[in-house]
């Protein structure tokens, strides 16, 4: 297994890079709190964007190459497959093989109903990582470090509303993701 500076160079983009390390370190913090495994999360951290950057059309490509499914709504907005589509290649060309780690990366952006608490990390950390800045971070990030079911809740619910703002679509995942965080909730 390559080391994660192997894996920054995926990124033609230096911002990219930048932000997968701290996505990484913000992981690496939450699973320190939270009891999970610092360095699956770590490296679902690194990988969760190398295929961020890819065109709509690399996107679409690379789904079909790795059998990925693709919705109607996905062939209209491609870069929402860029998680699953990093998944793949981390599988694949990176030979990672832990089913957390693919998970959290595959998961990154649309969230999931009943995510594993690396997947959870994953998500959480690229939504507070230090480079992010909207108004009510400081209340997500203080969140995080305590309820991370409700901080995920919390982000999420922050994310819909910013694509509601910007009369963007929201994916059926997520809105299925935050209703199971709903009903799920104690």
């Amino acid at each position: 297994m390559a080391n994660y500076t192997d894996w920054l160079k995926l990124y033609s983009n230096e911002d990219r890079k930048n932000h997968a390390l701290r996505v990484a370190e913000t992981a690496e913090k939450l699973a320190a709190t939270h009891g999970a495994d610092k360095d699956k999360v770590f490296i679902a951290g690194i990988l969760h964007d190398i295929a961020r950057d890819y065109s709509g059309k690399q996107l679409l490509e690379s789904a079909e190459q790795f059998g990925i499914a693709v919705s109607d709504l996905e062939r209209h907005c491609p870069v929402l497959l860029h998680g699953p589509v990093a998944a793949k290649i981390a599988d694949a060309r990176l030979h990672i093989e832990d089913k957390d780690v693919l998970q959290a990366i595959h998961q990154h952006t649309l969230a999931a109903p009943d995510m594993s608490l690396a997947s959870k990390i994953v998500y959480l950390a690229d939504a507070i990582e230090p480079g992010r800045q909207f108004n009510s971070i400081g209340e997500l990030r203080e969140l995080a470090r305590y309820k991370l079911d409700s901080a995920l809740l919390a982000a999420m619910d922050s994310g819909i509303s910013y694509l509601l703002e910007k009369k963007e679509i929201i994916h059926p995942k997520t809105i299925e993701a935050r209703n199971y965080y709903i009903l799920n909730s104690s």
